[in-house]
């Protein structure tokens, strides 16, 4: 039953009822009980889209995340979503699924529906071509990568910091040869990982090899793929520093068909500290980000927009290397045939 049609049964206006159920001070107690009695016999329900729409404001928020099955995004969006329900806001979920083509579909299809605001986990679209995307006058927070679009806000990660204490505490235990498994290069994790692994050796003297870099798209299967072609080389690596979780869990299936014992044969290091990181045998070494904290500063961020701040504010939190089972000095010279 619509509006209109409750307020013909009731014989009073859409505006009385509206202002019954919203306002129940301006109208009377024998009115409101009328309608409240009407509403519940009826299953009336307001149009919620309607009522933003005349309203200007649709109290929802849309999150744009890289690839909702990484664990990492889950917890990035149970922290933005808890956040905004405390303020009244619900949220729209969509995933990108690392593709270029369904993160601007996403994007476009937010800006038609006149969401309040935007948190965007970047896929790597170009800043021209979202700036295309009829996005203007919506407030945009990113999280994880950032896209250099102007005036936006963004929350990220010491990346570079991240993954030189990784290599470095790989150099610690003895190793020279180690070997990375890269994310895209256009993204800033990528990219900042990449740099924070090369500047780890090049402060130890040891000239990086290309050979010992091998990339791929933050996804399981490019990790299995990866790992295939650093073992492949002359000389294999010794330990692996692998760029997210998504990849190590590819590497790992990896080294396990190719018989190698973690961390006998091959020490291992992943980006990211997700659950079945601990759970694993032997649990993973792991560089940590603050999952929480960096959803819930998307999220505040958001808010002060919505509430008039105009600057735009850029966030960067501080990674933290969580050792385990996983890495340890070489203690085999090769890879057994």
């Amino acid at each position: 039953m619509t509006l209109v049609e409750l307020a013909q049964l009731l014989q009073v206006s859409p505006a009385t009822i509206s202002r019954a159920l919203n306002r129940p001070e301006m109208v009377s107690a024998r009115t409101r009980e009328r309608v409240l009695k009407a509403v519940r016999d009826h299953s009336y329900r307001p149009n919620g889209i309607a009522r933003s729409l005349r309203k200007g404001e649709t109290q929802t928020v849309g999150l744009v995340v890289s690839d909702l099955q990484n664990p990492f995004y889950s917890g990035i969006v149970k922290a933005i979503e808890h956040t905004l329900s405390a303020h009244d806001y619900s949220c729209i979920v969509c995933d990108a699924s690392e593709s270029q083509g369904k993160e601007q579909r996403a994007l476009k299809l937010l800006g038609e529906l006149k969401v309040s605001g935007i948190i965007h986990g970047f896929s790597g679209s170009g800043s021209d071509e979202l700036e295309r995307l009829g996005l203007d006058g919506i407030p945009i927070v990113e999280i994880d990568r950032a896209s250099g679009m102007p005036g936006t806000d963004t929350v990220l990660l010491d990346n570079v910091l991240g993954a030189r204490s990784a290599v470095d505490h790989l150099l610690e235990l003895g190793h020279t040869r180690v070997g990375m498994i890269s994310g895209p290069p256009r993204l800033t994790t990528g990219s900042g990982r990449l740099e924070g692994y090369l500047r780890a050796l090049r402060q130890a003297g040891i000239e990086p090899s290309d050979e010992l870099i091998a990339y791929g798209d933050f996804r399981e299967a490019s990790g299995r793929n990866a790992a295939r072609k650093l073992l492949a080389t002359r000389s294999p690596p010794t330990a692996m520093f692998v760029a997210n979780n998504e990849m190590a869990a590819g590497a790992l299936a990896e080294l396990q068909d190719a018989g190698l014992e973690l961390p006998a044969d091959m020490s291992l290091i992943s980006f990211d500290d997700v659950r079945w990181a601990r759970y694993v045998t032997p649990p993973l070494t792991v560089v940590a980000q603050p999952l929480r904290e960096m959803g819930e500063a998307a999220a505040r961020l958001l808010l002060e927009r919505l509430a008039g701040r105009t600057d735009p504010t850029r966030r960067v939190f501080q990674p933290e290397l969580v050792i385990r089972q996983s890495t340890a000095p070489p203690r085999r010279v090769g890879i057994p045939a």
